[in-house]
């Protein structure tokens, strides 16, 4: 439909349970519109190619998909209208894309069980994309081929957003099968596919891979999708990978499985150095109790190989007789099982390894760092895998799930609860950004203020025990003694911890001077003071956790009076007779009822010279004065001044004069 933009949509048929399908389904289902704003994940130059494309139309332009992919020129795109196309198309080794224009729901390719529903077999890139399909009722029958849904051969196309359902193989890969290439397999959900006998006259099951093969050498990439109730008769129910070189397996949800041999949810036999990140791996089975080995993941690493990493993820209610949650054996020294969460059905163990030297001829099983490992009864590690309990930060406790229902595993919710031993105790080796739901890493999940990584697939929520912590300033600043001679302000501000939910309010109330009840407000509070004397300030914050900060003071200390000055000589303060003594005029003393006297400075001068006898005398507030005066003058003057000062820097003057008369 020209004219419509490109937007990510999680097609609701992908997303269709809750909370298991929480896996980031960076690029599902995008309709085809313009390419103004497309998704950053996928850059392989689709927006470029939709600038000089050609759309071509099906049915109104071709009757049939394949029509449309015959006439199509590199970096053209087929767009597909709602429909069921019974047909099996070929890409044919052009760069293009294969899109539908409402989703899965309603766009399906029904292959009729006449061969793969989709082949890409002739060196296609990432520039072929097929997205927005039901994909079903694909069958690889011949016994030496693979891939009933998708078979990808020598070639790297990307493939998201498709619902990849009811498909059979002989060989492997019945949903999708990849055999030296590198695709990109992104936001698909890939359910009930299965293989076509296991043996007898259609010969053996060799590859495996229920819902997913991916062999030879490559570096595929599979992301994000769903891959459930899928069955394999050998080995590798959810994916297998055969000699696959460096495979990532990241964000999936493998859940249902079942194989009947080994490798319930994944199997990994050969050169395939995988690694598998933050998946979420339940419910899966490699034939249950009696038989069968890795019901979430095993694998058998030959020598001079690296081994998988398997990193962040959480296998639980997985099910076989040798290695619940893992089966790892071969020459696998170099394999790491890094902050996992690793549980096993009751009387099965939880991880089993097998007995295969290392390269120097000594027992060498896998590195175990940091993961959670417990099952409900019996022992957590089999065989060649000593306990690792107590290890490298590895432990063996209850991880608190938050639902993992029994009968349905897939179903169950696989969060952890607060106060979980796993939140907080992850390595910070091979550390991720994110976890299954897009949610940072790392979190600080048990509330004691340090950021760490957790266990398991997804990262708890920061817990926020630390309450904030609240400044308090006044305006204008108090003086050097604590005292203001103004109305002030005091500001309230309240911080959060690194980490923190931040300040939901500030609470206050006065007592002494100026009392008042308790305002509980916004953050930061002004809170103005006018009263005179000495008022305390109560305060607290509450942040958005809920924690109250511990109620500080504030003692504010207001005073706006002069001191008062009392003792000056009386109006008309007179010497005489000019006798030349000296007399007492005046005791002089000050008070401040508030901040109190700071000072009291007294002295007196003279309008004629001093007649070299000492005129004035001031011994503290106690003034003495010369009845002397200069025959030649019209009388001597003096003038006494007083000056006094209080701790909040109020000053007085007072002035006083005394005359000695002709």
């Amino acid at each position: 439909m020209p004219g419509t933009e490109l937007h990510p949509t999680i097609h609701p048929q992908l997303v269709d349970r809750d909370p298991i399908l929480r896996v980031r389904s960076v690029f599902m289902f995008v309709p085809m519109k313009s390419c103004s704003i497309f998704v950053a994940v996928l850059v392989f130059g689709f927006c470029a190619a939709v600038g000089n494309a050609a759309v071509l139309r099906v049915p109104a332009d071709f009757a049939t998909i394949q029509g449309a992919i015959i006439a199509a020129a590199h970096g053209d795109i087929v767009q597909v209208a709602a429909g069921t196309y019974v047909e099996n198309i070929d890409f044919l080794g052009k760069a293009i894309q294969v899109r539908s224009e409402q989703g899965p729901e309603v766009t399906i390719i029904d292959g009729n069980r006449s061969g793969p529903v989709v082949k890409l077999t002739s060196g296609e890139s990432r520039l072929s994309l097929l997205n927005g399909f039901t994909i079903q009722n694909g069958f690889a029958f011949e016994l030496s081929q693979r891939g009933g849904g998708i078979r990808i051969e020598n070639s790297s196309p990307t493939i998201t957003g498709n619902v990849i359902t009811s498909n059979w193989a002989f060989n492997g890969g019945a949903g999708i099968s990849s055999t030296f290439g590198s695709p990109l397999i992104q936001g698909n959900k890939i359910t009930n596919n299965s293989s076509y006998g296991t043996g007898g006259p259609y010969g053996p099951a060799t590859v495996g891979g229920g819902g997913v093969s991916i062999v030879g050498a490559s570096s595929a990439q599979l992301l994000n999708n769903i891959i459930e109730y899928n069955w394999w008769g050998g080995s590798g129910g959810g994916v297998s990978l055969f000699a696959a070189g460096t495979p990532t397996i990241q964000d999936n949800v493998i859940a249902q499985n079942f194989a009947s041999s080994y490798g319930g949810g994944i199997s990994i036999v050969n050169q395939s150095d995988a690694t598998i990140i933050q998946n979420l791996i339940v419910g899966n089975s490699a034939c249950g109790f009696g038989c069968g080995s890795g019901g979430g993941v095993y694998w058998f690493v030959p020598l001079g190989s690296r081994g998988p990493f398997l990193i962040n993820n959480t296998i639980a209610r997985n099910s076989a007789d040798l290695g619940s949650g893992v089966f790892a054996d071969g020459y696998d020294y170099q394999a790491r099982i890094i902050n996992n969460i690793i549980t096993a059905t009751a009387g099965q163990n939880a991880v089993y390894c097998g007995h295969y030297p290392d390269a120097l001829g000594k027992p060498g099983p896998p590195t175990f760092l940091s993961n959670d490992v417990v099952l409900p009864s019996g022992v957590a590690y089999g065989s060649g895998c000593r306990n690792q309990t107590g290890l490298n930060g590895n432990i063996s406790s209850d991880p608190l799930f938050q639902n993992p229902i029994f009968q349905f595993p897939s179903l169950g919710d696989y969060h952890v609860q607060t106060g979980s031993p796993t939140i907080d105790a992850g390595a910070s080796v091979e550390a991720l950004l994110t976890d299954l739901d897009g949610a940072g890493r790392a979190q600080d999940g048990d509330g004691d203020g340090v950021f760490a990584y957790d266990m398991g697939a997804y990262e708890a929520p920061t817990i926020d025990r630390i309450p904030p912590v609240t400044t308090a300033t006044v305006s204008p600043v108090p003086n050097s003694a604590g005292w203001n001679n103004t109305n002030i302000t005091v500001s309230l501000n309240g911080t959060d911890n690194p980490g923190g939910f931040g300040v939901r309010s500030i609470s206050y109330w006065l007592t002494g001077a100026q009392a008042g009840p308790t305002v509980t407000g916004d953050n930061p509070a002004l809170v103005p003071i006018a009263t005179e004397g000495t008022t305390t300030v109560y305060y607290s914050a509450t942040d958005n956790a809920g924690n109250v900060e511990t109620p500080k003071t504030l003692d504010v200390r207001i005073d706006k009076t002069n001191p008062v000055i009392s003792g000056m000589p009386a109006p008309g303060c007179t010497l005489w007779p000019a006798n030349h003594k000296l007399a007492r005029v005046a005791t002089v003393s000050a008070v401040d009822s508030l901040s109190g006297l700071a000072s009291l400075m007294v002295t007196a001068t003279s309008n004629e010279p001093d007649s070299g006898a000492g005129d004035i005398i001031i011994d503290g507030g106690a003034v003495q004065l010369r009845a002397d005066r200069s025959p030649s003058g019209n009388g001597r003057i003096y003038t006494i001044t007083a000056i006094a000062t209080d701790f909040a820097d109020n000053s007085v003057t007072a002035t006083a004069t005394c005359t000695v008369g002709k």
